[in-house]
């Protein structure tokens, strides 16, 4: 097995010099740095993360606890993650929490073994108390992607989510409906109390009067949605319109409604949230909220690696957002059309 003595040896540096390049790159010329780093991948060499770890104090590793990692919206932010860390010489590790506390708290413990510099919290699962220290500091390098927790000052990155929402209420009513039902997220779920505020901000100001029953919880799930699409589409005063606060569910309410026989989008509008891959492949397409997943991850990356390097983050940064119109949507049926005051 090779050693650093032999790569020293092969690139006619000193050992010192194949240690520095190879742990700590941005100290070492860049023409030595990647003559080394192609003579250390030609012999094969492997230099032990576990004692690099123990000299510099770093892992060069960080965590991504993620609360459903079967959940589509966040792969493109993993990869976003990854493609930066990957840049910085960074692992990354992924966590999947499931949903549930206790296994998500688990996760930590690779900040206090030295295993992981860094976490990158993609949901407000955890409680603040396992997270910030009495001055209401993060205990460790610590960035949220997507969620943020209101009452505590994390770096963060995420979307305006209540002006989103409010932008695809508003949308469907310039196209004439005013029967709009909304399925939601978990309760509870930071973002989407933020929806929901939307949703009825929206409505309010066009002076729409809230019909009992239109707002459904689902759980971000495909059957959340097929389940509170067939209450809606069951009652008397139906909605011509559905808006959910994300793409799988919005992708069960149109399996419910055509079981049910009604079509989308002539009798029902649907709209969904996040633009995931599916959205453009369904059928009919869905309208939906374009979120830059991707970028999410990469500037959530970029974050760590300035708290990581001792430079000051932004507290707080929010992107852009896009509403994508497509085949799900349309104007209500003649009949359920809302009369122009005269």
């Amino acid at each position: 097995m090779a050693t650093v003595k032999d790569i020293a040896r092969l690139a006619g540096v000193s050992t010192a010099t194949v240690s520095r390049a190879l742990a700590e790159p941005e100290k070492v010329a860049e023409a030595t740095r990647l003559k080394i780093e192609a003579i250390a991948a030609d012999v094969g060499y492997s230099p032990n993360a576990m004692a690099r770890s123990l000299r510099t104090n770093e892992s060069r590793t960080v965590v991504v606890i993620v609360p459903d990692v079967s959940n589509l919206f966040f792969t493109d932010i993993i990869k976003g993650i990854e493609a930066v860390a990957h840049k910085s010489k960074y692992k990354v590790l992924i966590g999947d929490a499931n949903n549930d506390l206790e296994r998500g708290m688990g996760y930590l413990e690779l900040i206090s073994s030295k295993q992981a510099d860094g976490v990158l919290l993609l949901s407000s699962l955890l409680p603040l108390s396992a997270l910030l220290d009495k001055n209401n500091k993060p205990r460790f390098p610590l960035v949220m992607a997507c969620e943020r927790y209101r009452e505590a000052n994390i770096p963060s990155v995420h979307i305006d989510n209540e002006y989103s929402a409010r932008i695809a209420v508003e949308s469907l009513i310039q196209m004439g409906h005013h029967k709009i039902a909304t399925i939601t997220g978990p309760a509870n779920n930071p973002l989407c109390e933020d929806r929901l505020t939307g949703y009825h901000r929206a409505l309010a100001q066009a002076q729409i009067k809230q019909t009992n029953g239109y707002v459904r919880a689902g759980d971000f799930s495909f059957a959340s949605g097929y389940r509170c699409a067939e209450k809606l589409l069951s009652m008397d005063d139906r909605p011509s319109a559905i808006c959910c606060h994300n793409d799988e569910m919005a992708i069960g309410v149109l399996k419910r409604a055509r079981e049910m026989s009604f079509n989308v989008p002539r009798q029902l509008s649907v709209v969904g949230f996040d633009n995931i891959i599916f959205s453009e492949f369904c059928t009919p397409e869905l309208t939906t909220v374009h979120q830059p997943r991707e970028l999410i991850g990469e500037t959530a990356m970029k974050l760590m690696l300035d708290i990581l390097a001792d430079r000051k983050p932004n507290p707080e940064m929010t992107l852009p957002t896009q509403y994508l119109v497509r085949g799900s949507t349309a104007s209500p049926p003649m009949e359920m059309r809302r009369e122009n005051a005269s």
